[in-house]
């Protein structure tokens, strides 16, 4: 019998960009069904999924490792992404054990512990969407907890990955809800500080800012922009000012060490990344044009290459086959007037430049 009695952290470090991860109540609730007899035998065991419905691409070449960090034994249990299981996708980790398991997008992996005799305990699910943009594994880890009684936490291994995150984030919170101006003095600010360390990165002067300053209090002190740079290892310190005067201590976003290349290549692809967001913010920027960003699912083709509605990358767009930035531009004309016309909201062809976007608006999307 599977039981939720479990008290479990479940974390994502991916924000559920990359990955799902469901929680045990959610897991039990939702996606497991015992036989009449609460009594799941060996051979005879059946998971099945009733509302888990997956609408990314498809990608078959997905590594996991799980790893085992608690004290107890942790069973993986593999689930597709039509609900089947078979008894012969289970795996048995013991404690400081870890697992290597190539999977496909959209697959399910339920990890449970066992308790009295044959009944156990679910920890919770977990779902890969996509390959990561740094190409590296998904690590999804099991703890022992200190206010809890286990932690299910995915952790991104590569420092790339969570830079694409927040990338993502300063998407939302900055390109897509504040003014275009707001937005292009924020990562105009942003750009001059990851460049300025790479021109110079042993410079102390560019790996330090006064939060107290008003430029930085205004453009630098959002969540997401602290969070980009916190991945590129800036950390918040409460220095005395320049008299040494201890009332006069102030705080400051500091990257104390000296980027090794390592780090510094970070820094290079970080601000790739943010050179897309500025493209973003363009006047003229529409979505439909322009390429998937490292956060986005590209759009997946169909099997007659006709395009539909949802089609398989299940973004709501009208595709033919490859992604975006695949296609020609006479390609992406007609799949967006072919949104338009399916909107009922035909009109005349707009001039180059001022195409709708894929929200059927004008222009940037809002």
């Amino acid at each position: 019998m599977f039981d939720n009695a479990t008290n479990t952290i479940v974390y994502d470090a991916s924000d559920g960009i990359f990955s799902d991860v469901y929680d045990a109540s959610t897991v039990v609730a939702s996606y497991l069904q015992q036989s009449d007899t609460n009594q799941i035998a060996d051979q005879q065991a059946v998971i099945q999924l009733r509302s888990i419905h997956y609408e990314g691409g498809e990608d078959n070449n997905i590594t996991i490792k799980f790893y085992n960090y608690s004290s107890t034994f942790v069973t993986i249990r593999w689930i597709d992404n039509k609900g089947q299981y078979s008894p012969s996708h289970t795996w048995i980790l013991a404690p400081y054990e870890e697992l290597n398991q190539q999977t496909s997008a959209g697959h399910i992996f339920v990890l449970s512990i066992p308790t009295n005799g044959s009944d156990e305990a679910v920890l919770g699910a977990f779902r890969p969407k996509r390959t990561l943009p740094s190409g590296t594994h998904h690590s999804v880890q099991v703890h022992d907890g200190e206010t809890s009684d286990y932690i299910l936490e995915v952790i991104l291994a590569h420092r790339y990955d969570a830079l694409v995150v927040s990338s993502f984030w300063l998407n939302r919170n900055i390109v897509m809800k504040q003014t275009r101006q707001d937005a292009t003095k924020t990562l105009k600010i942003l750009h001059k500080i990851v460049s300025n360390v790479i021109q110079d990165r042993s410079n102390e002067t560019y790996r330090k800012l006064r939060l107290s300053n008003d430029t930085v209090k205004r453009y630098i002190c959002n969540w997401a922009v602290l969070e980009y740079l916190r991945v590129l290892g800036f950390q918040k310190k409460t220095l005395a000012n320049d008299q040494g005067e201890a009332e006069g201590e102030e705080e400051y976003l500091i990257a104390e060490n000296i980027p090794d290349d390592t780090t510094l290549a970070l820094y290079v692809r970080g601000l790739a990344l943010i050179e897309i967001l500025q493209s973003r913010c363009q006047p003229g920027f529409v979505a439909d044009l322009a390429p998937p960003t490292p956060w986005e699912i590209p759009i997946q083709p169909n099997d007659n290459g006709s395009g539909n509605r949802r089609g398989r990358g299940g973004r709501g767009r009208w595709g033919t086959a490859g992604s975006t930035n695949m296609m020609n531009p006479d390609d992406r004309w007609a799949r967006v007037e072919r949104a338009r016309n399916f909107r009922r909201s035909a009109g005349p062809r707009p001039s180059p430049g001022n195409a709708p976007s894929d929200r059927g608006r004008w222009g940037r999307p809002r």
